[in-house]
C-alpha cells in the first residue's frame, strides 16, 4: 500500500461521508436535536450538537479552496450552529491552511491516529468467539456494551446510549456483537463508504477484557468488508492505546496523525 495524496484524499473524503450519514440518522431519531452538515472543500462540516458528539470539520483542507475563504466558510457554519469552529487537520493539508489556522487563533485540542490496510491476506477467524450482526431485538444489549465504561444514569452514559440507538440504522452500516459461550461480551461496527470499510464502535465489557474479543471482531469485520467488495479498511484510534495495538496486530498501517484544532475565543 503506497501512502500518497490520492489515498489520503480517499480516506478523508469517506470519513466525512460516514459522519454525514450518522448526522442524518441522529436527526431522524430526534428532529429537535438540530444536527446538520454541509459539504466544504471535499470534506464535510458536521454539527451534531451536544458535547459528546462530532462537532467539527472532517476531511476538510485538501480541496484547494483558498485558506481564508475556507475558514470563513467554517466559521460561518459553526457560528450559525453556536458551537466553536473546529477541524480535523491531517498533515497533508497545504501549509497555507496551517498558517491561516495559526493566524486566526486555532489551537490543538487533541490528536488521533488514522490507520488503513488493504483487504488481501487477511488473518484467520477466531473460532472461540462467535460474531453476529445485531438484530433489532438485540439493540439494547449492544447499546449497553458500548456504554459500559460509563456509570448507569450518568450524563455520559445517557449521551452514549442516545447516540448508539440513533446510528443503529445508518445506511451501509452493520453492528456486530461478539459472544463467548453464548454471552455477549464485546461489539464493533462496520460502515461501507465508497469501497472503504470504516471500522468503529468497538467496546468490550470491562470484566471480559484480555480474552481476544476485539481481535476476533477486527478480523470478522475485515472479512465482511472484503466480501462486500471493499478494497480498503480504515479506522482511527488514540495514540498508544490498546485499540491502536490491536489494529497493528491485524495488519493496519499508521497513515498519519490528525490534529483536532479549535478556535477558542476565551
Amino acid at each position: 500500500m503506497i501512502v500518497d495524496i490520492a489515498l489520503v484524499r480517499r480516506v478523508e473524503r469517506t470519513a466525512g461521508r460516514l459522519c454525514a450519514r450518522q448526522s442524518d440518522r441522529l436527526l431522524v431519531r430526534n428532529e429537535q436535536c438540530g444536527a446538520r452538515w454541509c459539504d466544504v472543500d471535499e470534506g464535510v462540516l458536521i454539527a451534531m450538537g451536544g458535547a459528546g458528539y462530532v462537532n467539527r470539520g472532517v476531511g476538510v483542507g485538501l480541496g484547494g479552496t483558498p485558506p481564508d475563504a475556507l475558514l470563513d466558510e467554517v466559521e460561518h457554519f459553526y457560528g450559525e450552529c453556536e458551537v466553536p469552529p473546529s477541524l480535523e487537520i491531517c498533515p497533508w493539508v497545504p501549509t497555507g491552511v496551517i498558517e491561516e489556522l495559526r493566524a486566526r487563533g486555532y489551537r490543538v485540542d487533541w490528536f488521533r491516529n488514522v490507520y488503513a490496510r488493504t483487504l488481501d491476506d487477511l488473518p484467520p477467524p477466531v473460532r472461540a468467539v462467535h460474531v453476529d450482526v445485531v438484530d433489532l431485538d438485540e439493540v439494547e444489549e449492544w447499546v449497553a456494551i458500548l456504554g459500559a465504561d460509563h456509570e448507569p444514569g450518568s450524563a455520559a452514559r445517557q449521551l452514549s446510549d442516545e447516540f448508539s440507538r440513533a446510528i443503529h440504522g445508518t445506511p451501509g452500516s452493520m453492528h456486530l456483537v461478539a459472544r463467548v459461550d453464548g454471552t455477549a461480551i464485546g461489539c464493533g461496527s462496520l460502515t461501507i463508504v465508497q469501497g472503504v470499510g470504516w471500522l468503529g464502535g468497538a467496546a468490550t465489557l470491562p470484566l471480559q477484557r484480555g480474552r481476544g474479543t476485539q481481535h476476533a471482531l477486527l478480523v470478522n469485520r475485515l472479512q465482511r468488508a472484503q466480501r462486500d467488495g471493499c478494497s480498503l479498511a480504515a479506522v482511527t484510534a488514540l495514540p498508544g492505546t490498546a485499540s491502536a495495538r490491536n489494529l497493528e496486530r491485524v495488519g493496519f498501517r499508521l497513515l498519519y496523525t490528525q490534529a483536532v484544532m479549535t478556535l477558542r475565543r476565551d
